[in-house]
């Protein structure tokens, strides 16, 4: 069976040449980018091509800013409040709305697009959400000196894979998930540990994810993030009170983000990629709890273990995050791009048959209902193992400390 792999893996290197390489993913994308500018030129008003409708989830941020820039902030809570908000982007669904799960400063944060038509807004925003996932990769340059040579194609990778491009062009901040994700990890090789609190902090429009990695990366040996993102935590906390009120991550917590991950919205049914959101699509809830205790045994004593390079760190973390979330939607496996950069940067093209497996079975999200188990959830399992194995195999190849070491140490 090894031997199999290796020829298979063998000729696929054969196969994808450098060439090849930096010339299919910028191909997918200019592809992907005109197509994008095709479906918003030939709409009709918010009505798409093929009676498609512009936004995806763009309404739920655009319409929770708009009442928060009309100073009733306990609206965007409300769903008669929402559904008035919103009733314009939904000209084929006469009373349809999306629900705002997210802090109140998130939708403060939206209010800027809101100066702007809904339809400009949302192509703004995508626009931002493409730049974010540009900065990402280049914040994580000078960690993985690797990529500088293939950066471009890389960007265009990240951003035609299909978690991340549904992300992009549905109204989605997955990209911003990912750009904090890169900082922390470009701050920690940098030894900046409190700096890469700062960015995980930042995070906390996703608390859900966020602190999962953030307890990944202070077991692992950089216990100072805490106070980083402590820092960043307090400063959002303050925005939101501003806002709102002083209590706002009492009740937030309480009567919007627990129900809210707890109910399973009859529109996220059939598109969760966590252990928890697959288990009870599946209807064995008891089978999400015993894999994400496997998940977390595994990972926790990896990390505690290995102590990975940062990059590798942060690669192991992210999909972590995702698959032990209690609520985390396919759109969220964009994250598997942190795994796919470290692991393309430090293994080097042996990896690259196998990454690129990953990539394209999350192109089958849409047939989830004809499979066994949602791409999504394999992607991020997969770039999760390929992370925890590269760490592995670096502690493995770490000399040893000699004896004079040892001594000097004591």
């Amino acid at each position: 069976m090894t031997e199999t792999a290796l020829r298979v893996n063998a000729v696929a290197l054969r196969v994808l040449t450098p060439r090849r390489l930096r010339l299919y993913p910028l191909a997918m994308f200019g592809g992907a980018a005109i197509g994008f500018l095709v479906f918003l030129a030939g709409s009709s008003g918010l009505r798409g091509l093929g009676g498609g409708r512009v936004g995806g989830d763009f309404p739920a941020f655009y319409g929770a800013a708009r009442i928060i820039r009309s100073g009733d902030w306990k609206g965007m809570y409300e769903p008669a409040t929402l559904q008035r908000a919103q009733a314009e982007f939904f000209p084929d669904q006469p009373g349809g709305w999306l629900t705002f799960p997210y802090p109140p400063f998130v939708a403060a944060a939206y209010v800027p697009l809101t100066l702007f038509s809904f339809k400009t807004a949302y192509a703004l925003h995508s626009l931002i959400m493409a730049a974010c996932c540009v900065a990402a990769l280049a914040l994580l340059l000078p960690a993985l000196p690797r990529l500088r040579g293939s950066f471009l194609p890389c960007a265009a990778a990240t951003l035609t894979f299909y978690p991340m491009v549904r992300a992009v062009m549905g109204g989605q901040n997955t990209a911003l998930s990912l750009l904090c994700a890169s900082g922390a990890a470009a701050a920690l090789a940098r030894r900046k540990d409190v700096l890469a609190g700062v960015w995980l902090g930042a995070w906390m429009f996703k608390p859900q994810l966020a602190l999962p990695v953030t307890v990944v990366v202070a077991i692992a040996g950089h216990p100072k993030v805490v106070a980083g993102a402590t820092i960043s935590a307090a400063t959002l906390y303050l925005a939101g009170a501003a806002i709102s009120e002083p209590t706002w991550p009492i009740w937030w917590v309480r009567d919007i983000l627990l129900p809210y991950a707890a109910a399973g919205l009859p529109p996220d049914l059939h598109s969760g990629a966590s252990f928890t959101e697959v288990a009870r699509e599946l209807g064995m809830p008891a089978l999400g709890w015993i894999a994400i205790g496997v998940v977390v045994a595994v990972t926790l004593r990896t990390v505690w273990r290995t102590q990975p390079a940062p990059v590798v760190l942060v690669g192991i973390a992210s999909p972590f995050a995702v698959l032990v979330a209690p609520h985390a939607l396919f759109y969220d496996a964009g994250l598997a791009m942190m795994a796919f950069a470290a692991a393309a940067a430090v293994s080097g093209r042996t990896v690259v048959p196998l990454l690129l497996v990953l990539w394209a079975l999350a192109a089958l999200e849409p047939m989830r209902m004809y499979l066994p188990l949602p791409p999504s959830t394999v992607v991020l399992l997969g770039s999760l193992l390929i992370s925890i194995r590269i760490a592995r195999r670096a502690a493995d190849e770490r000399p040893p400390l000699d004896d004079s070491t040892s001594c000097a140490l004591a």
